[in-house]
């Protein structure tokens, strides 16, 4: 646990839906001594979200996407206070690490001031719509109801072509051109993890030295 804000290290792990941030933040909480992981996406009842459309024409500003619980959460969390996650319930410690599911890295004041790495997964956008729509279909064929599977795709592809592909350009533009580590995308899930481990060894060496 630790015993002030200087001894977490938060690792901000970003990249468009598609580019395994999950996985990648399951196999860092593995990889990683005394760490944990808080999902953007757990936070979504509790946060404000702008229209796409009318965010993408007044400039993609990150700080429209307000998280206040998330935010509230993350600092406890770094000044070694217990939280209780809102979706589910469950009790979370302090940890000496913490891997943030992030999608716009430090471009949110609201919790910039806490992030000390920030990872962007970087792959081509049709990639991640792959690998999107792979995840949505064996989705609903376990839960054995392909014909919702067709009912999404005809909510979603709209979507995509409408705006959700620039939305997902503007948040990886506006990450890339401010993290710490631009890690490959296409590596398959162990080794875009050793990656990543690897640069986050390097730094909190060079924090010890």
């Amino acid at each position: 646990m630790p015993e002030n804000p200087e001894t977490c290290f938060v690792i901000a792990v970003s990249g468009p839906s598609g580019a395994g941030k999950s996985t990648t933040i399951r196999n860092l909480v593995a990889r990683l001594n005394d760490t944990i992981a808080l999902y953007f996406d757990d936070y979504e009842t509790s946060s404000i979200y702008p229209d796409m459309t009318q965010w993408l024409a007044n400039g993609a500003d990150p700080n429209q996407f307000q998280t206040p619980q998330l935010s509230a959460d993350l600092r406890a969390l770094c000044t070694g206070k217990t939280i209780t996650l809102p979706h589910n319930g469950e009790v979370v410690q302090p940890a000496r690490m913490i891997v943030l599911e992030e999608p716009f890295g430090r471009e949110r004041a609201e919790v910039a001031d806490l992030i000390d790495f920030v990872v962007c997964i970087d792959l081509p956008l049709e990639i991640a719509l792959a690998r999107k729509l792979l995840r949505m279909l064996g989705f609903f064929l376990a839960e054995q109801t392909p014909d919702a599977f067709t009912k999404q795709l005809q909510f979603f592809l709209p979507w995509y072509i409408e705006s959700g592909c620039e939305l997902y350009r503007a948040m990886q533009q506006r990450v890339l051109r401010n993290c710490d580590l631009i890690a490959d995308g296409m590596l398959p899930p162990d080794g875009l993890a050793y990656v990543i481990e690897a640069a986050i060894r390097g730094r909190l060496a060079q924090h010890i030295a």
